[in-house]
């Protein structure tokens, strides 16, 4: 792949939530799974451990948790002015959309694997290093995904609100972290790109250049803007679903 196809692909990935019923097939979970494999990670620690779930009976159950433990969330993002809402969190659903995906995929790690670092990050950097390890093969996780003509959406919420629920429902042992879950799939529709910031605005020659740090004002303008976009794709995503 030449670095352009490969722009390309990061270009084209794009969270989905909804998902046609068609089965995904076995070697293509493997391929996303040897993608992530390949992942680096420091002290080459591979602190990673994939569960696959494809019975529809887990993923429900999932799915009800996932709903319990965002219902805190909502109620906190209606506090918020309007304009920076998260959509997904603003409007009620009666279920998630990623509840449709065919399988999910769970990331978790061994932190004990932490002490593949050397000794002084041990010490003081092992959970951020153990995280960015996860992060990375996470990552590897969607861009393969896409590079087979699936559709993922993160579920981020899995290794933090739902992990406990999670880890009695799928006998994950205590030592074991989860660090987030990816719903998988071919998608029921598609997105354009997304609109990143221009490059100019955020490199830097030699050291930080103070004129391209954005005020408060700017910040939230970016965000009002980004969720702007997101709740008119949510809106057509409802339309689509019949429930709008």
């Amino acid at each position: 792949m030449d670095i352009e196809n490969f722009i390309d692909l990061l270009k084209s990935r794009r969270s989905i939530r909804a998902y046609k019923p068609d089965p995904i097939p076995d070697e293509y979970i493997q391929k996303i799974i040897e993608a992530a494999r390949w992942a680096p990670s420091g002290g080459d620690a591979q602190p990673w451990e994939f569960i696959v779930i494809k019975r529809k009976e887990i993923k429900d159950k999932i799915a009800d948790l996932f709903m319990k433990s965002i219902e805190p969330l909502r109620q906190a993002e209606l506090t918020r002015e309007k304009e920076l809402r998260i959509p997904a969190l603003e409007m009620e659903m009666p279920e998630p959309g990623f509840k449709s995906a065919p399988v999910f995929i769970l990331l978790c790690g061994d932190a004990r694997t932490n002490e593949a670092f050397p000794l002084t990050v041990y010490q003081k950097w092992g959970t951020e290093v153990f995280i960015s390890n996860l992060a990375g093969a996470f990552l590897c996780m969607q861009l393969a995904a896409k590079s087979l003509g699936l559709g993922s959406q993160w579920v981020s919420s899995s290794g933090s609100l739902m992990e406990d629920k999670l880890k009695e429902l799928l006998n994950i042992p205590e030592k074991i972290k989860i660090y987030d879950m990816m719903a998988v799939g071919y998608p029921a529709y598609q997105l354009g790109p997304r609109s990143p910031r221009k490059i100019d605005e955020m490199t830097h020659s030699e050291r930080y250049d103070r004129s391209k740090l954005r005020t408060d004002q700017q910040i939230k303008e970016f965000i009002k803007n980004l969720r702007k976009r997101d709740r008119e794709e949510m809106e057509g995503l409802m339309r689509r679903r019949g429930q709008k």
